[in-house]
């Protein structure tokens, strides 16, 4: 095997992914037992040779991974979870995200804390390397409320955080700092000063920031997901693509002024470039391949991008195996295994250059629907001239960039040269993006069918297959089968989720109501969906849980009121996301047919009271059955409806269900006894969230739970589904 190392780093991350999957050692030690087994019958020592290195690789990542986790759990910082302290620490970076917001850094007492402070701070980046004093309450990140979202707290244990706090207020109570923050302090200080003296303003100041320092925050949105919707907002985070184009300026300058003074100079680039740009992981990986590029010339070794990238791998999930979970390590990674594999074939056909972008465009592109939910059709085309105006502006702007930081002043025309280079860019996206007509949201792909597909595309594209291929050996290519059957049945199984046989789930929306109902012939039903003057709920919420959750569409919107948390995320959701019907109004005694053994049932109001000052008492009132599992939906009643509802149906079952959503979220106005005693539930569920009412009421929780009724809260359960069963139903939540 001519790449052991890749095939060592490919077990070792597997190790790593079982063991966070997993969740302990004992499926590993039955694995090894197996293994060993395995190996000890195998008559080939050669091949016995490798599959004992193979699974050492594995061991040591599940090894690397289980003591990861350790030293999570173990964290001095989780004494202070919860509780006011007074703690201090050094701050190790400062990212400006407002004016007045800003995430904070601090190393406490040897590990990582990033702290939210909500004020103005003057020259942010002098505090680098500062030790502050504050009073705060340390807190676990937010975990993922609903099932296959963005996971924040995932997010940061990629960064090696696993606490964050807010800060009111600090005290500076140390200036001095080591050489190290007085550099990182000042470069990234000449580069906020360079782009405050450019004095280019709009999208063309905000593309030249993004494109130079991975820094979109002054991109509008309109004009971001633009070059989403064109597949090109890679070009606006710093990545490899960015230090590839200063390698090529590198390389062309190298052919023609041999001198050992220039690369050690391009190195010194290399480093300051990843120190502005605070070294993202794409921009990490690319310059370290940089650098073993570099070693391989003066060794004078063949250079093999799989195994560099192999290494620059194992590397990385040594410093943290977490990384391995983020986005930004998936694609970095993914675009360069495209580049591999992929584009020796199509070079025959489209030439080197055009090859390896194209190659980098289908390789990210199923992951792309399966991550983020949407495919270009212009995307290729597009970033063809894209990606050329951005290999005009990378390296003037780092020549501008180096010019300002050793002279104090701005290049000659730069300030206009780059602003209008990036003013150009956004048009000719733009140009492409037709109103996005040519871009188009998609569902989700299952995690076994992604496996699948990068499996026999890696394989069939890959030199070894095609030379078992033209000899027909067919021993090894029935083990490159298991191996693909292997990774999709991994595939099947890590994607996987409770929430899949689920028919009811209440979700995650913050402080509101939403419940997904599945019905058959996979129709799709919310009653509310929830709602947030501070955030667009339908969108950045409802809309990927639904195509993270495989529906293309919402056949039924219903709203039990509209109040703000209960309507306003389904009316966000209607301009975003295809929804075939609404329902504002009802009255007693409609029923929606579901199909097979579902329906809803409208329990209230009788007739819409125009002059009640309580908008409450006309709020709809749903019954689901699903399967012979029943949950009652009550949306903000009050006491009074109760007692409204419990005369309008005294004598009968109608109130009676399995599951009981607790009106109000839980305040302490409603759910009152003999309204607990007509639906006689099994499980309360309180959809709430962070709020100053003080829902729910302590006092109103501890009633139900005396009636012997289990209750789940989305604040802190996330979302709660109903999988119905023949003996009845059993409940999953998305926070264990």
């Amino acid at each position: 095997m001519r790449r052991k190392l890749s095939a060592a780093a490919v077990s070792m991350l597997l190790g790593i992914v079982f063991i966070y999957y997993a969740d302990g050692l004992w499926y590993m030690t039955a694995i090894l037992c197996l293994s060993a087994i395995f190996a000890v019958s195998w008559r080939d020592e050669k091949q016995r040779r490798l599959y004992f290195r193979l699974l050492t690789a594995f061991c040591f990542g599940c090894v690397l991974m289980y003591f990861t986790q350790l030293q999570e759990e173990t964290s001095v910082l989780n004494e202070f979870e919860g509780k006011e302290s007074e703690l201090s620490g050094v701050i190790t970076e400062v990212q400006k995200i407002e004016e007045e917001k800003y995430r904070i850094c601090c190393r406490v007492q040897g590990e990582k804390l990033l702290c939210s402070y909500y004020r103005p701070l003057k020259d942010h980046w002098e505090l680098t390397g500062c030790r502050i004093s504050f009073r705060t309450v340390i807190e676990k990140p937010t975990e993922a409320g609903n099932p296959r979202v963005f996971d924040y707290r995932l997010y940061l244990k990629t960064r090696k955080i696993w606490h964050t706090a807010v800060l009111d207020e600090f005290q500076v109570i140390s200036a001095q700092k080591s050489m190290f923050y007085h550099i990182v302090a000042g470069i990234i200080g000449s580069r906020e000063e360079l782009m405050r003296e450019m004095n280019v303003s709009g999208d063309g100041a905000g593309l030249v920031k993004g494109v130079i320092f991975g820094d979109t925050k002054s991109l509008s949105e309109e004009t971001y997901e633009a070059f989403r919707q064109n597949g090109t907002a890679h070009v606006l985070s710093v990545s490899g693509l960015h230090v590839g184009m200063l390698y090529s300026v590198y390389r062309k300058i190298y052919q023609k002024w041999r001198s050992i003074l220039l690369p050690v100079c391009f190195m010194g680039l290399l480093l300051l470039y990843g120190t502005v740009t605070l070294w993202s992981v794409p921009v990490t990986r690319a310059i370290l391949l940089i650098v073993i590029l570099f070693f391989a010339d003066i060794l004078q070794r063949r250079y093999d991008m799989v195994t560099a990238l192999s290494a620059v791998a194992i590397l990385a999930a040594l410093q943290n195996p977490y990384v391995i979970f983020g986005t930004s390590f998936q694609m970095s990674f993914l675009a360069v295994l495209s580049m591999a594999f992929f584009t020796p074939p199509l070079e025959k056909l489209f030439g080197e250059t055009a090859a390896s972008m194209l190659s980098v465009q289908l390789g990210l592109l199923p992951y792309m629907a399966y991550m983020f939910n949407y495919v270009s059709l212009v995307g290729i085309v597009c970033n063809i001239p894209v990606v050329f105006l951005v290999s005009l502006l990378v390296p003037l702007g780092m020549a501008g960039y180096l010019f300002y930081l050793f002279f104090g002043s701005l290049l000659p025309f730069f300030g206009q040269t780059a602003g209008g280079l990036g003013m150009l860019t956004v048009k000719v996206n733009g140009f492409f993006q037709a109103d996005g007509f040519l871009s188009f949201d998609v569902v989700s792909p299952p995690l076994w069918v992604l496996a699948a597909i990068y499996g026999i595309a890696f394989l069939c594209s890959s030199e070894y297959f095609l030379i078992c291929f033209s000899r027909q050996d067919r021993s090894a290519l029935t083990i490159l089968l298991i191996l693909i059957i292997a990774v999709t049945s991994a595939g099947y199984s890590a994607g996987k989720s409770p929430f899949d046989r689920a028919d009811l789930i209440f979700l995650d929306v913050g402080q509101g109501d939403c419940l997904h109902v599945k019905a058959s012939e996979g129709r799709n039903i919310f009653i509310d969906g929830g709602g947030s003057v501070r955030y667009n709920v339908g969108e950045k919420v409802l809309k990927p849980y639904l195509l993270k959750s495989g529906a293309g569409c919402l056949d039924l919107a219903a709203a039990t009121h509209q109040h703000t948390d209960h309507y306003l995320g389904l009316q966000q959701l209607s301009r975003c996301f295809p929804v075939k019907a609404a329902l504002l109004e009802g009255k007693a005694g409609q029923r929606i047919d579901l199909g097979k053994d579902q329906w809803i049932d409208i329990l209230w109001p009788e007739s819409r009271d125009l002059n009640t000052e309580d908008e409450n008492l006309n709020s709809l009132i749903f019954k689901v059955y699903s399967e012979g599992t029943t949950a009652l939906i009550t949306g903000d009643i009050t006491e009074e409806g109760e007692k409204m509802l419990i005369d309008k149906y005294k004598g009968t079952d109608a109130l009676k269900a399995d599951i009981l959503k607790v009106a109000h979220h839980g305040s302490p106005y409603s759910t009152c006894d003999a309204f607990l005693q007509a639906v006689k539930p099994s499980v309360a569920v309180i959809s709430v969230g962070k709020n100053n009412y003080g829902h729910p009421d302590e006092k109103l929780v501890e009633k139900i739970q005396s009636c012997g009724i289990m209750v789940y809260r989305t604040d802190r359960d996330g979302a709660v589904g109903i999988i119905t069963e023949r003996s009845g139903f059993s409940v999953c939540t998305k926070k264990q």
